[in-house]
């Protein structure tokens, strides 16, 4: 089918990812690079194939990413880098096509630390608990953003997500933990969200360390009344939320504080 495609009055060749540009088809990888390679990049790079045959993007395999990715962090000349990898869509403009190719996008930046305290607040948005498009890291992420905006623009740091039956699932870029009488709780992925590598990380921490652990499905009023809450991802590690909507929380625990030490020393950080 002959096609004609420009942008600002220049035509397009063929290899354009115009279907990660149109309908978001393409997943990625975020993590930090502190003078070597993360210590869980094979989970990470496990997930991004596991997505891309999810959405059928081919996908170029671990060991020609790894090398394309440690290149690019070499040039970069970061020496503790935040770290962005995108394989994006390349095919047919027309939608339901399947993708007939992929490329791969490289993001380094200086690393920013955050030692400080979280301030959450609810979003006004619903996650639907059926959605498979939570279920991995696609580059469909425009329900993060408007999530992430109305938190800030009401003075907040991130958003906690709910879904359709008023389910606690995650946060709009973090996966959500809180503390309770020694145990460790969390949402199951059935309420909609995407199990994040550190996620896994810190409950296999809790059985390590002897604290209880519990996955299910919680309401709000579970994580407002507990003793410690935090969010977890592969650039923040673990820091806790001091609020929710203007709840203060508690911001320390020694069951916390067990399982930050522990991950950061498996982090390398």
């Amino acid at each position: 089918m002959k096609e004609f495609v420009s942008i600002d009055g220049q035509r397009i060749e063929e290899g354009f990812p115009l279907r990660s540009l149109f309908y978001g088809e393409g997943v990625f990888e975020t993590f930090r690079w502190k003078t070597a390679p993360p210590v869980f990049w094979d989970r990470h790079l496990l997930r991004m194939r596991m997505g891309a045959e999810s959405l059928g993007i081919p996908f170029p395999g671990i060991g020609d990413i790894e090398r394309i990715i440690e290149s690019a962090v070499f040039d970069s000349q970061i020496p503790d880098a935040y770290v962005k990898i995108c394989l994006l869509s390349q095919g047919s403009s027309v939608f339901y096509e399947i993708p007939q190719g992929a490329s791969i996008l490289i993001v380094i930046r200086q690393y920013q630390t955050s030692d400080g305290l979280i301030k959450a607040h609810v979003s006004s948005l619903r996650r639907s608990s059926t959605s498979p498009i939570l279920r991995m890291k696609s580059l469909n992420y425009l329900e993060n953003i408007l999530a992430r905006r109305e938190a800030r623009g009401l003075g907040f740091d991130e958003a906690v997500f709910l879904n359709e039956k008023g389910e606690i699932t995650e946060g709009s870029a973090s996966n959500i933990f809180w503390l309770k009488d020694g145990v460790l709780f969390t949402p199951s992925p059935e309420c909609g969200l995407l199990s994040g590598v550190i996620r896994g990380v810190v409950i296999g921490i809790a059985e390590e360390i002897g604290i209880g652990f519990e996955e299910g499905h919680f309401d709000l009023d579970s994580l407002t009344s507990s003793q410690c809450a935090f969010f977890t991802n592969s650039l923040i590690g673990a820091i806790s939320i001091s609020q929710i909507d203007g709840l203060e929380l508690r911001s320390d625990s020694r069951d916390f504080n067990r399982i930050k030490a522990a991950l950061l020393e498996r982090l390398v950080w």
